[in-house]
């Protein structure tokens, strides 16, 4: 009879005995203590531990996430805006296949319907409730997910679009263009955060998606920009002396939907890689953390592609040259030639 805790894990479990037999048990918390008074109870009274609520597993989560610096506001807003509603009360050994069901086709569907990305995001923390519980749960299945979107603006496009945008916009898409920035981390920017004399821009770790610190170099372009905004308040975009939160509605009266705000991103991962920057020093830039990621954004054109194919071409008439005898499809040996052999 007693406490233990399996390899790499915090759960308390207890052991003890019941009808002659052997119970192992979770008691669903890291708390020693408190696992020490459900042993009790369980030994004093012969009755399991109380059962854990598929919410109180959806704490630990959140709890895990505060623990080792996760995103914790993506985390909160799936758990509170979706799972908690929906699985909060329900008993975690209690959940069936088809409960998990029901919320997907419930959620892919009607006005406010998530995308399958969405609902994968519910899914995969919902399983990793359980798993830190260390509770067997149903199979959770993945929905497919459409695949990542590949949009971009050439340089051209992009400079027409600027002169055609709002004034007050044209300094932050011009800055999300050219750093691959995420638009909330560029409209988040505050005057103590541009250091006019070494021409970068300094997130703070709490601004930032994967709450890291980055250093971003400016081009003269841009901080001629910051120079000429007005210093109303703390932020560096303002409009009629508030902070800009949104540049949708601008952009979306000037480009449509050829092109989406995010392309920004996309475009100025790409144009970085195309000027010559390592890509190392460009994942830092722009803030990408995983590799995979950072590839769907590096995305080759059209125009890419030509380019290759006049290289390829440049690097062949190169190697015609450096021979003597140009090979065509007239001077091309027959088969008995090439091996030495006699008609």
């Amino acid at each position: 009879m007693g406490l233990y805790r399996r390899p790499d894990s915090s759960i308390w479990w207890v052991s003890y005995t019941k009808g002659g037999k052997q119970v192992r048990e979770s008691t669903f918390t890291s708390d020693k203590e408190e696992a020490k008074l459900r042993l009790a109870e369980a030994v004093a009274g012969l009755k399991r531990p109380g059962k854990a609520t598929v919410g109180k597993l959806l704490d630990g989560v959140l709890n895990d996430y505060r623990l080792n610096g996760y995103n914790i506001k993506f985390a909160n807003d799936k758990i509170e805006g979706h799972l908690r509603p929906w699985f909060g009360d329900r008993l975690a050994e209690s959940l069936t296949k088809q409960d998990i069901q029901d919320f997907v086709n419930t959620k892919s569907q009607g006005k406010k319907h998530l995308s399958n990305a969405s609902i994968n995001r519910c899914l995969a923390l919902l399983k990793r409730a359980f798993n830190l519980a260390e509770i067997p749960h149903p199979t959770i299945t993945m929905l497919k997910e459409a695949a990542p979107r590949k949009g971009f603006i050439e340089q051209e496009a992009f400079d027409a679009i600027l002169q055609r945008l709002p004034k007050h916009q044209r300094a932050p898409i011009l800055f999300a263009y050219e750093s691959g920035a995420r638009i909330m981390e560029v409209l988040n920017l505050t005057w103590r955060q541009v250091d006019m004399r070494e021409n970068v821009v300094r997130l703070d770790p709490g601004a930032t998606k994967n709450d890291e610190a980055r250093v971003i170099p400016c081009t003269e372009r841009m901080m001629k920009y910051f120079k000429d905004l007005p210093r109303v308040n703390e932020y560096c975009f303002t409009y009629k002396g508030r902070h800009l939160r949104s540049v949708r509605t601008g952009w979306m009266m000037v480009v449509g939907d050829r092109y989406l705000v995010h392309d920004l991103r996309r475009s100025g991962v790409r144009n970085l890689i195309r000027a010559g920057v390592p890509e190392r020093v460009a994942m830092q830039i722009s803030g990408h953390k995983t590799r995979s990621v950072f590839d769907r954004y590096n995305i080759v054109s059209e125009g890419d592609l030509r380019k290759a194919m006049e290289s390829l071409e440049t690097y062949q008439q190169k190697l015609g040259r450096m021979n003597t005898r140009i090979i065509t499809p007239e001077t091309v040996p027959e088969p008995a030639d090439s091996f030495g052999h006699n008609k």
